[in-house]
């Protein structure tokens, strides 16, 4: 069964994240568990107005086999998961109050053009979540990606960008040189979140999350438990690790201090006008 807020131990979810991935395509239904999916067909790119967002998207339609029956995603958009939204824990978690909502479907891709790295902030629940980022020095090769694409119902769009803190963390952002390689079909130009604090570098470079790739860049991978001991010993801060993780979750305040210590201006993400498509404004 899928699990609520009420039933963790906040510490464990600080430390868990991104989270549960699959290895295969998921088909995430908000009302049930997930379900294992083939992918039948991902149709051709149209251009759609989607609500609160002030320009059209490419939407394509998705159809998939679950058990022996196709189930269509009529208006998908394409939006790259760096971190936590690519587990069906964490989507769960977003769609608890919306269980009556169309599935998504949850892709293994590779992606050309960026790599998934920490942000330099904090989630509210005690994690350094993960950001797109585009490598801004010198590499030792193009930067790749393995990462899951959720193909999600335009109308759905909107709910994930409130969970996301569009304008103080993120950005919402088509990046060109950015594609995501879904079996035989290369999507240009897919959505993804940026963030607006940009890479977490306090060790001179951004950090990328395991096992999504991204070694070309020259970045090292690290998890969680790592991270937060790295912003903790940045933060002065000389306890136990668990102490500092249910401070910084319970103390709002606090957390934010933290965070405007973190950003390092030559690791922000520095995107055209024209690839941002919504920044909470």
């Amino acid at each position: 069964m899928m699990m609520r807020d009420a039933d963790e131990d906040p510490i464990a979810r600080a430390l868990d994240y991104p989270y549960p991935r699959e290895p295969h395509a998921v088909l995430f239904d908000p009302g049930s568990d997930p379900h294992a999916a083939e992918i039948v067909d991902i149709g051709p790119e149209r251009e759609q107005a989607v609500a609160g967002i002030g320009r059209p998207l490419a939407v394509r339609a998705v159809a998939v086999s679950v058990e022996r029956q196709v189930i269509e995603i009529e208006h998908a958009v394409a939006l790259i998961a760096a971190g936590s939204n690519g587990s069906a824990t964490q989507l769960a978690r977003k769609w608890r109050q919306r269980r009556g909502a169309p599935p998504t479907l949850i892709a293994p891709a590779e992606i050309g053009g960026a790599v998934s790295v920490y942000s330099a902030h904090l989630a509210r629940y005690g994690s350094v979540p993960a950001t797109m980022h585009r490598p801004d020095g010198p590499a030792q090769g193009p930067a790749t990606a393995d990462l899951p694409v959720l193909f999600m119902p335009a109308e759905e769009l909107g709910h994930m960008n409130a969970t996301e803190s569009l304008g103080v963390n993120y950005v919402l952002a088509a990046p060109g040189g950015v594609t995501a390689t879904i079996g035989a079909i290369t999507i240009d130009r897919p959505l993804a979140y940026v963030s607006r604090r940009g890479a977490l570098a306090l060790d001179g470079n951004p950090v990328l999350l395991p096992q999504t790739g991204g070694q070309t860049t020259g970045y090292r991978p690290a998890g969680q438990r790592e991270m937060i001991a790295r912003v903790k010993r940045h933060a002065g801060d000389t306890g136990q690790l668990e102490d500092f993780i249910a401070r910084i979750i319970a103390d709002e305040t606090a957390r934010k201090a933290i965070v405007e210590t973190l950003p390092d201006p030559r690791h922000r993400w520095r995107l055209d006008r024209h690839e941002i498509v919504a920044d909470g404004s």
